[in-house]
């Protein structure tokens, strides 16, 4: 997977280095630029545009970042100062490091292009990354495609024949011990209490049905 690409316009390096020490690095790179006529001379594709908020509001600095790179738009301003309409999400001053970077992972998970939803569950196929209850779970990778057929399917029986099949894409369902172990990885992962199931429900001598969290992602 090519690593993130976090677009840091600030007027100074003290978000960018926050950035930089928080996450890491073959997964995100940062480049920062203390201002936004800098930010749009860059010949650059971000993921990701995180603009420190100028003290004038920054309306016409966000929707400028907006209409050139077309990504996710995150802002940080000062208590009580307006949200411009073009940012996606925001954080107030004064902010962890731990609340920006969960900003940073969550905004990018609900504008991935690989994004499935069920209830109050927001899983990216690619990053292989579930958001659930508040918390970011980074999934295996054939347990994300179980768990991704599930979603899909959210509310329904989905047949243990057809899940390996289509997991492990083999016609020779016979020996099925695989999907077992890795339905109880992601019931460890995911569950409250992994011997009884409330999220991944066995339906004996058939297969398994998600019961996703009521409600929808804010």
């Amino acid at each position: 997977m090519e690593p993130y690409i976090l677009l840091i316009v600030a007027r100074t390096q003290v978000l960018a280095r926050r950035l930089r020490a928080a996450l890491d690095a073959e997964e995100y790179v940062i480049r920062w630029v203390p201002s936004t006529s800098r930010a749009l001379d860059l010949d650059l594709q971000p993921s990701l545009v995180v603009l420190d908020l100028p003290p004038t509001g920054g309306s016409r600095s966000s929707a400028r970042l907006k209409d050139t790179f077309d990504v996710p738009l995150l802002a940080i301003g000062q208590p009580e100062q307006p949200v411009p309409e073009a940012v996606d999400a925001s954080l107030l001053r004064p902010c962890q490091r731990q609340h920006l970077v969960e900003l940073v992972e969550n905004t990018l998970l609900f504008h991935s292009p690989h994004l499935l939803s069920a209830g109050q569950m927001s899983l990216d196929t690619e990053t292989r990354r579930l958001q659930m209850d508040g918390s970011l779970h980074q999934l295996r990778p054939l347990a994300c495609q179980i768990l991704a057929h599930l979603m899909a399917r959210a509310g329904e029986v989905v047949p243990r024949e057809e899940l390996f099949r289509r997991v492990w894409r083999t016609d020779d369902t016979d020996n099925t011990r695989a999907l077992d172990v890795h339905i109880a990885y992601l019931r460890s992962e995911l569950e409250q209490n992994p011997h009884d199931p409330r999220l991944i429900v066995t339906e004996r001598g058939v297969g398994y049905r998600l019961e996703p969290p009521a409600g929808e992602l804010a």
